[in-house]
């Protein structure tokens, strides 16, 4: 078990904080990405390069621990899970449905079922507090991508986000059962070099003939971004908060990006934000809070 004081407490809850802000801000980039090159091409350069840049960093930290072999598969196991069968499931679970608020609001279910399955897995403790605020918290969600909004719940595409949904939680069970001795750094370097020993077969199989195009500054630039800011900062502060504060209640910070987003779209593009976001994210925070408290 993680040993922690105060101090690491909050930072753990600070990071956290700041890797939802930085993944909900990263709707604006992944936008200007996509407009020059397919998710897929996307996710393979973003991933490429945070891997470039983890290596470097802990090399020069000398924290490349070698993992052992039953090491490398768990590793592997979480590379698997997330990026690489969330991205899939996420990616043809947003073309089917063809709806954001759709995929919101299904993808705000990893968080209520991470309790259940972080218990059922490693027999995680979880507090009543947690089941309530991770369904205040959901309200929130609701309030925010209903209100106003058509949705388009095809079976196919909901069973897909859901399913995406799922691989987050079981991402945050292999980010648990991970030796103390790695720092975060060094997980989130071994768990993208094993995510890309997927992807790149996969782009170059079924991607990579629509992607041979001239470069573009502003969209390289976006992708730059997504990988230093979404893919090293923020995995970094959230896989460090995974080890103090458990899978469930770690989870419950993933609803913080729905509720953000429009905040990140008012502040980057200038777009007006409705009286519903207002009250879905005070209810967000609202339930937030309530997760977190540890006992009964």
């Amino acid at each position: 078990m993680t040993k922690f004081n105060n101090k690491s407490l909050t930072l753990a809850y600070i990071g956290i904080i700041f890797s939802e802000l930085f993944w909900a801000a990263s709707f604006i980039f992944t936008k200007e990405a996509l407009s020059h090159y397919s998710p897929f091409s996307v996710v393979v350069m973003r991933i490429t390069i945070a891997t470039l840049i983890l290596f470097l960093f802990c090399g020069i930290r000398h924290e490349l621990d070698r993992p052992t072999r039953k090491e490398w598969l768990l590793f592997t196991i979480a590379g698997i899970f997330q990026p690489f069968i969330y991205f899939i499931l996420e990616a043809y679970g947003l073309q089917i449905t063809q709806n954001p608020n759709t995929a919101s609001l299904v993808l705000a279910l990893g968080p209520l079922l991470s309790p259940f399955i972080a218990w059922l897995l490693i027999r995680e403790h979880v507090t009543i507090y947690t089941f309530i605020g991770l369904f205040v918290s959901t309200t929130g969600i609701a309030i925010i991508v209903l209100i106003g909004q058509n949705l388009n719940f095809n079976p196919l595409g909901v069973t897909l986000l859901g399913l995406a949904a799922i691989t987050t939680v079981l991402y945050c069970i292999c980010l648990r059962k991970i030796d103390a001795r790695f720092k975060p750094a060094t997980i989130v370097f071994y768990i993208d070099l094993t995510s890309l020993m997927f992807f790149i077969p996969t782009w170059l199989i079924f991607d990579h003939s629509r992607n041979i195009i001239t470069p573009s500054f502003t969209p390289l630039f976006s992708i730059f971004i997504l990988a230093v800011f979404c893919s090293v900062v923020s995995y970094i502060f959230f896989c460090n908060a995974v080890r103090f504060i458990g899978v469930a209640r770690a989870n419950a910070f993933s609803n913080l990006i729905p509720a953000l987003t429009p905040l990140c779209v008012w502040a980057l593009d200038g777009e007006m934000i409705s009286w519903n976001d207002y009250l879905g994210i005070f209810i967000v925070i609202l339930g937030l809070f309530i997760s977190q408290r540890k006992y009964t």
